[in-house]
This record gives C-alpha cells, structure tokens and sequence, in this order.
C-alpha cells in the first residue's frame, strides 16, 4: 500500500543554532538534515498540544536512521531565538523498531528524547542489536549511540559470538572500530551474574568485562565450572580467549580459595 498521510508530508528542519552538545547527542543522523515523518493511515496536528500524531505503519527518517512503529506521537516546542519549529521528543508505540546504521533496537514502546539523545524502549522481547553482539532485557533498555553507552534492566543479556553475559543490570560502553562497526568496548554487570563460554562457566555477584582484551574480572563468591572440575574464591580474574582463569581468595576476612578437580580416568569411570 502507498504511503497515504492527511495533511501531506511534514518535513521538520532542526534549529541550526543549537548548540554543540545538543547536536553532538542526537541519535538521528545530521542535526541539520530534515526529519520525515509519514504514515498509512493519518497524520494529526494537535496544536493545543503542541503534538504531531501518525498512525498506521509509521516511518521516521533522518539521514540514514529510522523509527518504525504502528504509533508515533512526536513533541514539538517553538524557538524563540530563530522562531523555527523543533521535535524534541518521539514516542513510538507497538512493534517499535530504531535503526541506526547497522544498529536496531526493539521494543512494544520507545521514547527518544531530542535534547539529551537518550532512548529509552520497554515491553517484551527488547533487543539491542549490533554487527557484533546483542543486548536484551525484561524491563528496560536505555541507550544513547551517540555517546556509545546502553543500560539493560531486568534479565540482562550480552551475547558475543559463543560467550554471553548475563545478570539483572548491564551497563555497556561502546566505539567504532576501523571500519566504522558499532563494538562493545566494556561492560558492568551487577546481581547474579553468569558468564557462559564453549569451556567454562562463571559465577558471581558483580563483573567487570574488558571486550577490547576479551577478560573479566569477576567478584562476589565467584565460582569457575570446567566440566566437572571447580574452583572457587572471592574474585577471578579470566581470559576469554587463552581460558586462563585465576582465583584469589579474602585473606582479611579469612575467604580461602578451593579447587575440586576430577582426574579423568575416575570421571570416565
């Protein structure tokens, strides 16, 4: 079906004398370049509010970045300095998807705050995706890719490759390599967290993963799995690609660090 909207195709033009740092934190391409918005269904203009509502298999387009959703109710305020109109804020509802070059985020509803950058997504199956890993939550997503950070709430989940990290909060950082690829830089996870790779297994309550190095260090009553094979202390340090794992024990608080090994001519036994 062609794109039908009722009042033509609105084309907004961001204030060119906003300042630096709101331009440098705009998760849509180009703080200059127009903002598209079109729809199946209807395009609404409800002045009093001070909204523009579109419904019906909505496209948000700027540059090469995108908002598809089923909703959109987009926030608009007037510049008193240059007297143009300015969105500064986009909520998105129902089959909500945010692209950004090679990165989508997914969600049932999304807020992108213009100003800040920040886009917060809820609802079920929330996805963070990038070329090289991918980020979920139960409860809350928030990301910025400007500013390369992203914040997992509830059954946090990175996956890389064949290694995933998960806990109940995640905080990540994030950079582009050599050829312009969104990567993970690091990652703070806190509560029950679980590093799982093809070798070993990890416990414990906090984890600090370096992605650049490809280690963790992991704290909190760790405990490393290797078959059928322990080790346990307060903190580990390990490396994802050599899988050499270190374990210290809490000498102050009299923490003792314990290895249970199976010889494997018993475990084949």
């Amino acid at each position: 079906m062609s794109k039908f909207i009722t009042l033509f195709l609105l084309v907004f033009i961001f204030s060119v004398n906003a300042t630096s740092q709101c331009a440098n934190a705009q998760a849509l391409n180009n703080n200059d370049a127009p903002i598209e918005i079109s729809a199946d269904n209807s395009l609404e203009w409800l002045q009093n509010k001070k909204q523009y509502v579109a419904i019906g298999n909505v496209e948000v387009t700027q540059g090469t970045s995108k908002i598809l959703c089923d909703r959109l109710v987009a926030d608009y305020r007037e510049n008193k300095t240059s007297g143009k109109t300015e969105i500064w804020q986009l909520n998105a509802y129902n089959n909500v998807r945010l692209i950004n070059d090679d990165n989508q985020a997914q969600g049932d509803q999304a807020t992108h705050n213009i100003d800040t950058g920040l886009s917060t997504l809820i609802g079920s199956n929330l996805k963070l995706t990038m070329p090289e890993q991918t980020l979920t939550a139960s409860q809350r997503i928030e990301y910025n890719m400007m500013q390369g950070i992203a914040k997992a709430v509830g059954d946090a989940k990175i996956v890389r490759g064949t290694d995933s990290l998960s806990a109940d909060n995640i905080d990540a950082t994030f950079g582009k390599d050599t050829t312009g690829k969104q990567i993970l830089h690091s990652a703070i996870a806190t509560g029950g967290v679980v590093i799982i790779t093809p070798d070993e297994k990890l416990t414990g309550r906090k984890a600090v993963y370096d992605a650049l190095k490809n280690t963790a260090e992991v704290t909190g009553n760790v405990i490393v799995k290797r078959g059928p094979n322990k080790l346990q202390g307060a903190r580990a340090q390990v490396n994802l690609t050599t899988n050499i794992s270190k374990m210290y024990g809490a000498p102050k608080s009299g923490g003792r660090v314990k290895g249970i090994f199976y010889p494997s001519s018993k475990k084949d036994k």
